[in-house]
């Protein structure tokens, strides 16, 4: 029993001590790559003559005096999106979910990416589904992972939510641009919506939270 006591004081006295290292919490910071992001387009919305950030999608600011900007938006954020992915794989391992959230994350990564090269249909669509299903897989599978820790099974509910909410908003998305409703807006709304979430994720973790490591 004194053995087993030794090792109960070892492990919590570990736990105390632990520290991420300086490139973990480097990399964390990419969690907060969605806020420059919408800024972006935003404040090119605004800017873009003739475009309309009520009707007009984000991709459509590629095809405006700013498209480099955007298309240079766009590959940043996939890039940042990608750096994410490297620090989940590490917050997550080992564990459930340690290899498909990281991988769904870095998947989205790309198909950001592919939106700065590719922006004309169909491989520019096709690049804007392959990252609005990644991050949506992302969530759901952050909500199955949850299920199983006591300390994050309120992040489950919220994830769910998330990709709810994000749904909601790609679905009157894509029911509006036919009609030149305001499309535009809900595009933008699921965007924050998503990046809402990987900011509280991200300050969560910074604040010491930890995932159960099995």
């Amino acid at each position: 029993r004194m053995k087993e006591s030794a090792s109960v004081v070892s492990a919590g006295a570990a736990a105390t001590n632990w520290q991420r290292s300086g490139n973990q919490k480097l990399l964390l910071t990419c969690g907060f790559g969605g806020v420059l992001f919408v800024a972006t387009f935003v404040v090119l919305g605004i800017l873009a003559p003739g475009y309309s950030s009520l009707h007009d999608a984000i991709s459509a600011l590629e095809f405006t005096p700013l498209s480099l900007a955007q298309r240079m938006n766009f590959f940043v954020f996939g890039l940042v999106v990608c750096g994410f992915a490297v620090a989940l794989r590490r917050e997550l391992t080992p564990g459930r979910g340690a290899v498909l959230i990281p991988l769904f994350q870095l998947v989205a990564g790309i198909g950001l990416i592919g939106d700065a090269v590719f922006i004309h249909d169909p491989l520019h669509l096709i690049c804007d589904l392959i990252a609005f299903n990644s991050s949506l897989a992302v969530l759901f599978l952050f909500a199955w992972r949850s299920r199983f820790e006591s300390e994050w099974k309120s992040w489950g509910m919220y994830s769910i939510a998330t990709a709810v909410i994000m749904m909601a908003f790609l679905t009157a998305f894509g029911f509006l641009n036919p009609f030149h409703g305001p499309a535009g807006l809900m595009e933008k709304l699921a965007s924050a919506t998503r990046t809402t979430w990987s900011v509280a994720l991200t300050i969560r973790l910074m604040a010491g939270a930890r995932f159960q490591h099995s």
